[in-house]
């Protein structure tokens, strides 16, 4: 069940190299599994897509993030004034002292 579990298609090339592994590298055996799993999916692609480099993965984030703050510029400046105007308001102290609540 566990060798079951290890099948994670993402392409038709590593599918195949999942059942020669599963199959102890008996062919035959690892082309049935191979014809019985790949027959329902139409979408798997044959190779692995591209991975994309982490120096090209992080710019594209960060520019997503900077592009926020630029739209949301207005917003966020509102949201830091109102943070500092109650932040800088004083308590409103009582005169006096209270009167009694049951007197």
């Amino acid at each position: 069940m566990e060798a079951i579990g290890m099948i994670k298609p993402t392409s038709k090339a590593s599918l195949k190299q999942t059942c020669l592994f599963l199959s102890n590298l008996d062919v035959d055996k690892a082309t049935k599994m191979y014809d019985f799993l790949v027959k329902d999916m139409d979408g798997i692609p044959d190779v692995e897509p591209e991975t994309r480099p982490f120096i090209q993965n992080f710019g594209e984030q960060a520019n997503a993030v900077l592009g926020w703050f630029r739209d949301n510029g207005d917003v966020i400046s509102q949201g830091v004034a109102f943070i500092q105007n109650l932040i800088t308001k004083k308590p409103v102290i009582a005169s006096g002292p209270l009167p009694p609540i049951n007197g």
